[in-house]
């Protein structure tokens, strides 16, 4: 069975047509394997004089080629530096076949072409796109903590201009093929019937011209306008700017795929690969490599098993949604919605708060597409009710009761809740089985939603409803019932051993900035910030009251809390925000208010690498407890829930993957020293056992 087929076109036999048609899969990769039939085809093509033209075309309906196969790539992390180099000599080797034909050749685009699949095209002579949705480009390699490889990044100054490649290599964003072609490499764009068509009358022109082999002399001597240094450094220091934002996500590959860029851009095409080689050979193996990577098949895993749910059960199709609760999150959930083409009516007790909302919203879109109602009997053709009202149990429960009296036995009822039980609201119904939890970590900004199933739950409703929130582009994890489910579980973990380490005597700047050196873009007492002292109290409160043990009840948020000290929505917090918007300033008042709550002197001089350790390691020891409980069903389930649900750095590859690299012996000591105040640290026998047999997670 083989990828590489070439045919010669019926009505214009004098052209090859090389398709790409990976066997058993949806797209194309460029493995060791395709190499070897690529350099086979390119060889026989070269040895042909009858061929007039070349067009390289992809047989998948949404993939033109995906790039290189990951698989892999892992398994290879490990190799030296020399082999590393040779590796992307060998895949540019192949691909330079396109460049030096004898004849013209084009690349005819369907679909996402990126990363190995990008540079492919980028030795032919011209590229031709479709104009379909489905085709995007880019490379996107510093999202696996990668850079390209393959002459991608001199390739790509040469045709589209050194600022555009940066942006796109840089930020790993994935255009269109239209703004492709405003940036100059891809060469037109046409409806994806005229792919080729339209590739042999560029294989028509550039043979009546020659002006092709021109083009390649130019490419592989130097750009036409060389980069002067004073235009070198105002694109360093910009986009120095634009990558330290995205630190936590991409970590160095960026920075070190820039300097290459810049360092390289006016050099000779083998001076700039050799530079690409060894920008490769530096990132290729890292640590954030592996952390990207396997954050990479954290996806792959979610699409393939989204957790506690049956696979074999057919999802009903949900298109048109109600909502109760028109606040930030009820409006945000309908503004998903929206965008994925479904229907939403919307209530609240407030009546005009629906109505704004809905305004807002239909301005956005198609105003018939949303709709505010006042009467719960409304709901009765809705096969999805979401219930999004403030976080008491007092108020869902009056809310669940008059929804469910309202519509039939087939509606499928949800709560957003981000920590109350679902058994303890699905008391209150009669119809517990069409009762789950589709909790929205942020829907604006986060991917994850965690669909929670109660012990009723059947299990058609889970299947529903984690197929509803495929269907809205987000990635949906069926876990079982437990407070706080997963994420906020993961957080209150974090919020504690944050305040335990501030009762021992670090500064709560301190512990911040430890925190942000390990990678996440805020510190845990600046997240409290974010989220509100009153919201993170009061969901606190309801996992403790539910038994949860890593939450304790600082006195310092209630004393917040009283005082109106709620975070950037009221301008101050632990920190204070002159400008809602801008930066966290110190906050001069906070010392006198919680300094009463230290248990030993402040620390003159904290190790931040201590202070993190020690926090991440209470997190790790909570998601211990929830893999003990099969609250989850696979531990790769809970690195994507901290990745996507609480911004935890990617390039670590989730808690567990990390806990495992570092080596879950260190973890277990820290957990020994933190038991000497608080003894359950000490209690988990699987963590230890692991620690000692030098397990992973995964």
């Amino acid at each position: 069975m083989t990828t590489v087929t070439v045919t010669r076109i019926d009505h214009r036999p004098e052209v090859a047509l090389i398709t790409l048609d990976q066997p058993g899969s949806a797209a194309n990769i460029l493995s060791d394997s395709l190499f070897d039939e690529l350099e086979n085809c390119f060889e026989g093509l070269q040895a042909d004089p009858e061929i007039a033209g070349v067009i390289l075309f992809s047989a998948k309906p949404k993939i033109f080629v995906a790039g290189a196969d990951l698989n892999e790539i892992v398994a290879t992390l490990d190799w030296p530096d020399e082999k590393i180099v040779q590796f992307c000599e060998r895949g540019r080797r192949v691909m330079a076949y396109l460049s030096h034909m004898h004849c013209p050749t084009v690349a005819a685009i369907h679909g996402a072409c990126v990363g190995g699949g990008l540079e492919i095209t980028l030795y032919c002579d011209q590229r031709i796109a479709s104009d379909d949705r489905r085709t995007v480009l880019g490379l996107p390699e510093v999202k696996l903590g990668l850079v390209p490889g393959w002459a991608g990044t001199v390739h790509l100054p040469r045709l589209a201009g050194i600022e555009n490649a940066l942006d796109l290599v840089t930020s790993a964003r994935l255009v269109r093929a239209n703004e492709a072609n405003q940036m100059g490499f891809v060469d037109h764009v046409v409806p994806q019937s005229d792919l080729v068509e339209r590739s042999l009358a560029a294989i028509d022109a550039m043979n009546q011209s020659d002006e092709f082999k021109d083009a390649r002399e130019k490419m592989e001597i130097r750009t036409p306008d060389p980069v002067p240094d004073e235009t070198k450094e105002e694109l360093r220091s910009r986009f120095e700017a634009a990558i330290e934002s995205n630190q936590a996500i991409f970590h160095s590959a960026p920075e070190i795929v820039l300097a290459h860029m810049l360092d390289s851009c006016d050099s000779s095409f083998d001076e700039a690969s050799q530079s690409e080689s060894q920008a490769m050979a530096t990132v290729y193996g890292s640590l954030a490599s592996y952390g990207l990577l396997n954050n990479f098949f954290l996806g792959e895993h979610n699409r393939k098993n989204p957790g506690h749910v049956d696979q074999s059960i057919a999802a009903e199709p949900i298109n048109h949604v109600g909502i109760i609760g028109a606040g930030l999150m009820g409006t945000s959930i309908a503004a998903n919605n929206l965008r994925r083409r479904k229907t939403v009516l919307l209530l609240d007790a407030a009546e005009d708060v629906a109505n704004q909302s809905v305004q807002q919203l239909a301005g956005d879109g198609d105003a018939e597409a949303i709709k505010a109602i006042t009467n719960y009997d409304d709901f009765k053709d809705c096969p999805l009710v979401i219930e999004s009202v403030v976080e008491t149990v007092e108020v869902k429960k009056i809310v669940l009761q008059q929804l469910e009296s309202s519509i039939d036995d087939q509606t499928l009822i949800a709560t957003n809740t981000s920590a109350i039980p679902i058994s303890r609201m699905a008391e209150f119904l009669q119809r517990p089985n069409r009762f789950c939890g589709i909790h929205f970590c942020h829907p604006e900004l986060m991917a994850l939603v965690e669909v929670v199933r109660g012990p009723q739950t059947d299990e058609q409703t889970v299947a529903s409803a984690a197929g509803y929130v495929r269907s809205l582009g987000k990635m949906p994890v069926v876990v079982r019932d437990s407070p706080g489910f997963v994420v906020n579980r993961l957080l209150a973990a974090m919020l504690d051993q944050s305040f335990r380490m501030f009762a021992e005597g670090h500064s709560i700047a301190a512990i911040d900035q430890a925190m942000r050196e390990f990678g996440f873009q805020g510190g845990p007492f600046e997240i409290i910030d974010v989220i509100g002292a009153d919201t993170c109290f009061y969901a606190g409160r309801t996992m403790w009251e539910a038994g949860l043990k890593c939450v304790t009840l600082s006195p310092i948020l209630p004393k917040m809390v009283k005082t109106n000290w709620l975070g950037r929505k009221t301008g101050i917090g632990f920190y204070s925000y002159p400008d809602p918007q801008g930066d966290a300033q110190p906050n001069p008042e906070l010392i006198p208010l919680i300094e009463g709550y230290q248990q030993h002197p402040p620390v003159a001089e904290s190790d931040p690498t201590e202070i993190a350790l020690k926090i991440m390691s209470a997190v790790v020891f909570e998601a211990s407890q929830l893999l003990n409980e099969q609250v989850v069903a696979d531990p790769r389930d809970i690195d994507l829930c901290i990745i996507n649900g609480f911004s935890f750095p990617a390039h670590k590859g989730g808690i567990l993957f990390w806990a495992s690299q570092i080596g879950l012996e260190r973890i277990v000591f820290a957990l020994d020293e933190m038991a000497e105040t608080e003894p359950r640290f000490g209690e988990n026998e699987s963590l230890h056992k692991m620690a000692e047999q030098g397990s992973a997670f995964y």
